[in-house]
């Protein structure tokens, strides 16, 4: 029998992957949120300007998004697992060696390089593994897994005060370098979908052939069935079927949907595996329509002109130069980058402007948290409602988006702090919502298939709003004397976005009608 596709889609297993990832993304985002208490203990120890020390949290917040389309090309040939495990290592020693250095140099390659480059490796990653799992659940998944971001946010803060005020700067970072190697655990639960095949990892092939009438030619088709797809492969000419053919055609049917007419150089071929016959005859030639032969699925190592040329049909192009081509791809980079760009503006800048309103400094702390708790409650909330009630999540994610503009518009012009921090939730919970949808709008515009890739940009662009969004806000204030008119750009740019998705979602609409079969 062939082998049966044993994923655990949409249950069991699948939601150890939303733990890994919420775990994960936990651990990382928490440690970033978290920069912002070390930086007083941090402008101490080296005597350095917090501006400059800063920048190195900005380079760190940089590389966890914008080495993306990297992480993505070094799953491919490793896998998910491995790739997340060395950035939870990479992440672990670049906090436990910044506990040691004693040069503002040093911390910017122990802390700025090394760290941010772990973290890298692993969020990119982390975001798009539950795809693997997950079919008509995946907003639900991705927004449970996200969440991870707003729980790390809330706790690692006051984590990290505590360890600070028990252990000095040093131990701090040595403990939470220690915390960050749990991601190493976290990745073990990514299992690859090649585990969940059938135990005795045996190919199924089904060859018999037809006589074609007044020709001496004959045809001999092998299906093989792995998974739930089905891959063909036909060979026209019979007297270059030899056991040793037969050999190569074990390596090509681990290539997925791969189709060919004629294979000439197949004897080319090595003697590289062995073809053992179901029954008794040995004659593949045999009439019987159902011979079946079990092909042990070896890993072959030698090459041959047939493989070689299969390998580098099939791997995927260094840079997807057809998907920026894509304008419906182009509008959808802008709208998350904007979003992305509104989001770091009010985590960052929220306490400022409360003081700025005339609030406490306690005020202006309570409000963050309330960010904070809110953007977790909206992630989850987010991806259980677009599960739910939305067959394309870029509504949701259009709906978020211009709640999170008004609302920051209006929350400059507050002046009562009850107010103040209700407009404070009402930004966490739209910003939670696209950020918890984000991924799921992705592959619904875009198509499963593409979403690493996809994602990956998409990444790489968003990650240059944690680049400008603090220096243009810096700017802002400094050539206005209030922060206010930095929460109006972000307004700006979150409306901006919104029609950026207004469009794609028209111009796809006009595409369907145009073109129903594609």
């Amino acid at each position: 029998m062939a082998t049966k596709n044993r994923v655990p889609m949409d249950k069991d297993w699948a939601w150890a992957v939303v733990l890994g990832t919420f775990g994960s993304m936990a651990l990382v985002i928490g440690t970033l949120k978290s920069f912002g208490v070390l930086l007083v203990e941090l402008s101490h120890r080296y005597d350095a300007p917090a501006s400059l020390l800063a920048s190195s949290q900005s380079l760190c917040g940089w590389l966890h998004l914008g080495l993306a389309p990297v992480s993505n090309i070094l799953s491919q040939p490793f896998g998910h697992r491995w790739v997340v495990f060395c950035g939870g290592i990479l992440s672990a020693i670049g906090l436990v060696a910044t506990s040691f250095v004693r040069d503002i140099k040093w911390f910017f390659i122990t802390y700025g390089i090394i760290t941010g480059f772990g973290f890298g490796l692993i969020v990119a990653t982390v975001l798009v593994f539950p795809s693997f799992y997950f079919d008509k659940k995946l907003p639900l998944a991705l927004g449970l897994a996200s969440s991870g971001s707003g729980m790390g946010a809330f706790i690692f803060p006051n984590l990290t005060r505590f360890l600070l005020d028990e252990y000095s700067v040093s131990g701090c970072l040595l403990i939470l370098g220690g915390i960050l190697l749990h991601i190493c655990a976290f990745s073990l639960l990514f299992r690859p979908t090649s585990y969940w095949k059938n135990e005795n990892h045996e190919t199924i092939i089904k060859p018999h052939y037809t006589h074609k009438k007044n020709s001496s030619e004959k045809e001999i088709e092998i299906n093989f069935e792995e998974d739930e797809h089905s891959e063909l492969l036909e060979v026209n000419n019979p007297s270059i079927i030899t056991s040793v053919a037969e050999a190569r055609s074990a390596i090509l049917a681990e290539r997925r949907l791969f189709r060919t007419k004629s294979l000439p150089s197949l004897s080319y071929a090595t003697h590289l595996c062995v073809i053992k016959p179901s029954n008794s005859e040995n004659n593949i030639y045999s009439s019987k329509m159902n011979t079946e032969f079990k092909i042990s699925r070896q890993i072959c190592t030698s090459s041959s002109k047939v493989e070689k040329h299969v390998r580098n049909t099939l791997k995927p192009p260094f840079i997807n130069w057809e998907l920026f081509k894509d304008p419906l791809f182009l509008l959808i980079n802008a709208g998350v980058f904007s979003a992305l760009y509104g989001h770091h503006n009010s985590f960052n800048f929220v306490p400022p402007l409360a003081d700025e309103l005339g609030f406490s400094e306690s005020e202006g702390a309570l409000s963050v948290s309330i960010v904070g708790i809110t953007d977790l409650i909206g992630r989850i909330s987010g991806g259980i409602i677009g599960n739910a009630f939305f067959k394309r999540r870029i509504k949701l994610f259009i709906i978020c988006l211009l709640v999170f503009s008004a609302s920051s518009m209006i929350v400059v012009h507050v002046t009562y702090f009850y107010v103040f921090i209700v407009f404070c939730g009402i930004q966490g919970l739209a910003t939670g919502g696209f950020m918890g949808v984000q991924i799921s709008m992705i592959a619904d515009e875009l198509g499963r298939e593409k979403l690493s890739t996809a994602w990956g940009y998409v990444a790489f662009t968003s990650s240059f709003s944690v680049l400008i969004n603090p220096a243009l806000s810096g700017a802002i204030k400094d050539s206005s004397c209030s922060w206010k008119n930095s929460f109006r750009l972000s307004s700006a740019c979150g409306f901006l976005g919104s029609v950026a998705l207004l469009t794609e979602v028209y111009i796809r609409k006009r595409l369907q009608k145009k073109y129903p079969a594609s």
